[in-house]
């Protein structure tokens, strides 16, 4: 990429600033010092973004405007423009968006701060000493980002390793905003008004013939049963009181014929 002269070294991360923060092809990121003009700051997913007049690098151009209290960062590259609106500020510092720049602190992949707030976004991974976004491992594979600070993850009643993994059970991407681990056979969220339960390390619907038993070994279909079938590892329900089928548990244990040995015949 080449150096970056000092009154411009944040414009590279453009682009992955508008991957991350935008998922838009334009983005604008940090200048280090004031220019003498008004300075325009804008926080878009977790990620603050501060620019002071105009700058431009590599076939991009960056501008900030104010208008009263707000103000607007307008990027152009290859004759496509975009605009983000934010705040107006004195100015904009010596620190950088997403990613740093080499020597700042608190940014993802870069030293936490030891003066100040430790990350900007994310976590402090205390072995490291490095920044962490939410979401991602910290080190030893066996803790994640959670919040701001790196917590076990992938036993049951933890978060989701990155990756949606667990350990044991399912992970349940639909509890809340950090996915949980589930042990098997234990409830997930419910989902559309249904029961989910984790079975074969998924979280899906139950207690219908052919699908797990929901917990607490129920099935809600009338005319079935939670059993584990031959060659089955997990209980489902199945269907009951038919010959050759097993003998309901409530009602009338078999339609026709008698009960032997929990089997209809």
């Amino acid at each position: 990429m080449g150096s970056v002269r000092p009154g411009m070294r944040h414009v590279w991360t453009l682009a992955a600033f508008a991957a991350a923060a935008l998922a838009m092809p334009l983005g604008c990121s940090s200048s280090a010092t004031s220019s003498g003009s008004p300075c325009c700051t804008v926080s878009e997913g977790g990620t603050t973004v501060c620019l002071c007049g105009t700058e431009a690098t590599n076939g991009t151009s960056c501008t900030s405007t104010t208008a009263g209290a707000g103000c607007t960062i307008t990027c152009t590259v290859d004759g496509t423009t975009e605009s983000l609106s934010g705040t107006v500020s004195a100015s904009c510092g010596s620190t950088s968006s997403e990613g740093g720049a080499p020597g700042d602190c608190g940014y993802p992949d870069g030293p936490c701060c030891t003066d100040t707030t430790a990350c900007t976004d994310g976590c402090c991974d205390p072995t490291t000493m490095e920044c962490v976004i939410s979401g991602e491992q910290c080190s030893g594979g066996t803790s994640i980002c959670s919040g701001t600070t790196c917590q076990p993850c992938g036993a049951a009643g933890q978060a989701c390793c990155p990756g949606e993994q667990c350990t044991d059970g399912c992970c349940d991407y639909d509890a809340t905003a950090n996915p949980t681990c589930v042990a098997p056979g234990a409830a997930c969220a419910m989902l559309g008004g249904g029961q989910q339960v984790c079975s074969n390390g998924s979280c899906g619907s139950c207690g219908t013939a052919f699908q797990p038993c929901c917990p607490g070994q129920v099935c809600t279909e009338s005319d079935t049963i939670c059993t584990t079938m031959a060659g089955e590892s997990t209980a489902q329900c199945a269907e009951c009181g038919s010959p050759d089928e097993p003998c309901c548990t409530s009602g009338v244990p078999c339609e026709i014929g008698t009960c032997t040995a929990g089997t209809c015949q």
